[in-house]
C-alpha cells in the first residue's frame, strides 16, 4: 500500500511540474499592427510591385507596402527555454538563448539569439531597434508584416528617384521617366525583402532596390495558405469590398461582373487556399486581374488568374 501511495505521489509531482512548466512558458508574437492608424501616404516602407501591371502603358500600379515585424523589448529580454516564438508565421520552441553584447559598446542593447528545439538550418536572432523594440532576423533577412496597398498614379513626380544597389555599390540613380521606360524589359522582382520606398504627401518619391537579400527560402513556403494572404492582401473588408475585373492588360479597362461571378471571386478571395505550385512559368498576358477596394477607395487585394491558376511572380499556383 505504501509503495502505491509513493508511486501516486511521484506521478502527482510530475503532473504538477508539467503544468507549472506549461504555465511559465511564454508565447512571443510580433506587436500587432493597427491598420486603421497606419499612414501609407508618408514614410519609409518595404515594397512589393507586380511587374505585370507596372509599365508605361498603364496610368497606375499597385504598391504593396510592408515593414519589419517588431517585438516587445520586455518579452525579448525575458526569453527562456520552453517559450514559443513566432517568426514569419512560424512557431519555434526555444531550447537555448544566447545573448550577444558588444564589448566595445557595453551600453548598447544586446541581441538575443535563440536555438529552436527542432533542427533549423541557419540562425534566429532578435536585434535591437532605435525605437526600443526588437526585429526578428532569420538568416540574412528580417521578418515582415503587411501594412496595406496603395494605388500609385503615373506619371511619377519629378522628384522621384530610383536607386539600385549591386554587390554593395550604388548604381547611377534613374529619374521617373527613365525608370518607367525601362520597366518593359526589367527582370526586377521588387522583392520587399530587398526593395524599399519612400512616400511623401501621398506620392511615391523614391525606390531603392538591392540584389541582396532575397528573403525566405523553401522552408517557409508552406501550403495550404489563404489566397488573400498569398496575394499580399488584407482579409478585413473583403466581405463588402468593391470588385473590379480587368482583362485587357494593355489598357486595363474595367469589365462588369455578374452578381454570380462577383460572388464566386469574392468567395475565392476570402475562403480559397493555395495548395501547391503548379508551374514555374509566370504568364504575363491574356490573364484576368481582380482588384478589391473598400467603398472609400482603400485597396485591399488584387490577384491575377490564368486558365484556372493563380499567377504569382515566380510561377502558377493551384487553389481550391
Amino acid at each position: 500500500m505504501k509503495s502505491r501511495h509513493l508511486l501516486f505521489a511521484l506521478l502527482l509531482v510530475v503532473i504538477v511540474s508539467l503544468f507549472a512548466a506549461c504555465a511559465c512558458a511564454a508565447e512571443i508574437r510580433p506587436i500587432p499592427v493597427d491598420h486603421d492608424k497606419v499612414d501609407l501616404g508618408s514614410g519609409h516602407f518595404d515594397l512589393l510591385v507586380r511587374n505585370t501591371v507596372l509599365s508605361e502603358k498603364h496610368n497606375w500600379f499597385i504598391a504593396t507596402l510592408y515593414r519589419e515585424d517588431r517585438y516587445s523589448a520586455e518579452q525579448i529580454k525575458a526569453l527562456a527555454v520552453g517559450d514559443t516564438v513566432w517568426m514569419n508565421d512560424t512557431p519555434f520552441i526555444v531550447s537555448e538563448v544566447v545573448v550577444h553584447g558588444d564589448p566595445d559598446n557595453p551600453d548598447d542593447p544586446p541581441a538575443y539569439e535563440i536555438y529552436p528545439a527542432d533542427e533549423f538550418d541557419g540562425y534566429l536572432v532578435f536585434t535591437p531597434c532605435s525605437d526600443g523594440t526588437f526585429r526578428a532576423v532569420i538568416n540574412d533577412w528580417a521578418a515582415l508584416v503587411l501594412l496595406g496597398s496603395v494605388k500609385v498614379s503615373l506619371p511619377l513626380p519629378d522628384s522621384f528617384e530610383y536607386v539600385s544597389i549591386s554587390a554593395g555599390m550604388e548604381n547611377e540613380p534613374l529619374n521617373a521617366q527613365d525608370f518607367i521606360s525601362g520597366l518593359e524589359d526589367s527582370t526586377i522582382a521588387f522583392n520587399p525583402y530587398n526593395t524599399s520606398c519612400v512616400f511623401a504627401n501621398g506620392e511615391l518619391v523614391e525606390i531603392t532596390e538591392s540584389s541582396y537579400p532575397w528573403g525566405p527560402d523553401a522552408e517557409f513556403d508552406r501550403y495550404p495558405v489563404p489566397v488573400w494572404k498569398f496575394c499580399h492582401g488584407l482579409r478585413d473588408g473583403l466581405d463588402t469590398a468593391v470588385i473590379t475585373a480587368y482583362r485587357d492588360e494593355e489598357t486595363l479597362i474595367p469589365l462588369e461582373l455578374t452578381p454570380e461571378e462577383a460572388g464566386s471571386i469574392r468567395d475565392l478571395a476570402i475562403n480559397g487556399v493555395i495548395t501547391e505550385k503548379a508551374s514555374d512559368e509566370s504568364v504575363t498576358g491574356n490573364t484576368w486581374i481582380y482588384s478589391f477596394e473598400t467603398p472609400g477607395g482603400k485597396h485591399l487585394l488584387s490577384f491575377e488568374m490564368y486558365k484556372g491558376h493563380i499567377v504569382g511572380s515566380d510561377g502558377m499556383y493551384d487553389y481550391q
